[in-house]
């Protein structure tokens, strides 16, 4: 009769550790976003989409974060490219810092290249990686109508919607 406890009271216990854990997983901020109906039209009758590439070098993580938030919007599709001199560290933090925004989390329309490529402004090299990112646009998500390329020093003063950001000074 001992033996027979035993065993009821650990199938018991595993039960209600494994009911607990998935308890717990299901309201954790690491569990996948659950998607929403986008109310986001593309097509003719509606304003058009931009397909983003901003880049930057080592330390320019921030700056293409604050570049990105200032003309995000729902419709647009985004890559993000830190060159090669970046660490993996900062690419890492860029990846972290944008899965803390709901809106980019819910949309999934930002995307961090993840195997950098070196650039200088000046010369062929920069071109061969916004051509790159243009493939990149169009192999993910081919729904956009624009192409702009932004760097990390850039930084708009009217967003997509008319919105005002920055300084004047």
């Amino acid at each position: 009769m001992g033996a027979e406890r035993k065993w009821f009271f650990s199938l018991l216990s595993l039960t209600f550790l494994s009911v607990l854990l998935l308890v717990l997983y299901s309201i954790s901020p690491f569990s996948s976003p659950r998607p929403f109906p986008s109310l986001v039209q593309l097509g003719l009758p509606y304003p058009p989409a931009f397909g983003y590439y901003i880049f930057g070098g080592k330390g320019d993580k921030d700056r293409i974060f604050r570049l990105l938030l200032a003309v995000y919007h729902p419709r647009n599709r985004y890559v993000l490219h830190l060159g090669a001199d970046a660490t993996d560290g900062e690419r890492y933090s860029l990846v972290v810092a944008l899965k803390s925004v709901p809106a980019i989390r819910s949309f999934s329309n930002v995307d961090v290249i993840g195997n950098p490529d070196r650039f200088s402004y000046m010369g062929s090299s920069y071109i061969a990686s916004t051509l790159h990112a243009a493939a990149i646009l169009m192999k993910v998500d081919p729904g956009w109508d624009w192409f702009i390329a932004l760097s990390a020093l850039d930084y708009p003063l009217l967003t997509q919607d008319g919105k005002r950001f920055g300084f004047i000074f």
